[in-house]
């Protein structure tokens, strides 16, 4: 994500204060975002996000605010959060959904807690990707209170210990169904 946001700064001219981010810089990021490594997540998750993202940053980011996420100061801390809150966490459930699936099924101890292990990583991936669609910005507040230097919206929910213990409680939930 972080590689996204640089490439993003290169195409971005220098303009004045409050310019909207217009649709052809959405469109590209949108098409830089495609051209990514995205590992552990769908060709079609992919999309989502990016199409998501790009939505998002039209309507939540100017192009002030991206320029200031790459400044070392308050300024761009609080630009870099802004993103990570207004624009990635309304679009995280895609990764989400596929990253949960994933450490589910390959994890040799799931297959030890329940005789059908797609229904139950499905059933695990549906909770959390469902509980961030509506959730995901508290959740992102939430992180960065604990966490402010946060860069990796994936990376900071993944290591999160709180949120990981609610996906555990969402797979319990799971086997027990």
């Amino acid at each position: 994500m972080r590689l996204l946001v640089l490439a993003f700064l290169v195409i971005l001219p220098m303009t004045a204060y409050a310019t909207p981010i217009s649709e052809q810089m959405a469109n590209s990021y949108y098409d830089n975002c495609l051209g990514q490594q995205a590992d552990g997540i769908s060709q079609k998750s992919k999309e989502f996000m990016c199409a998501c993202t790009a939505a998002k940053m039209m309507d939540n980011m100017q192009v002030e605010d991206i320029q200031a996420m790459s400044q070392q100061n308050q300024a761009g801390r609080n630009a870099t959060n802004k993103m990570l809150v207004d624009v990635y966490a309304p679009c995280i459930e895609y990764p989400a959904y596929d990253h949960y699936y994933n450490t589910c099924i390959t994890n040799p101890e799931t297959a030890k807690m329940t005789s059908n292990t797609k229904r139950t990583c499905s059933c695990l991936a549906d909770q959390v990707a469902g509980y961030l669609q509506k959730n995901a910005q508290t959740v992102f507040k939430d992180i960065l209170m604990r966490n402010p230097n946060i860069i990796d919206p994936m990376g900071a929910l993944t290591s999160d210990s709180r949120f990981q213990q609610f996906a555990q409680s969402k797979l319990v939930g799971c086997v027990i169904n």
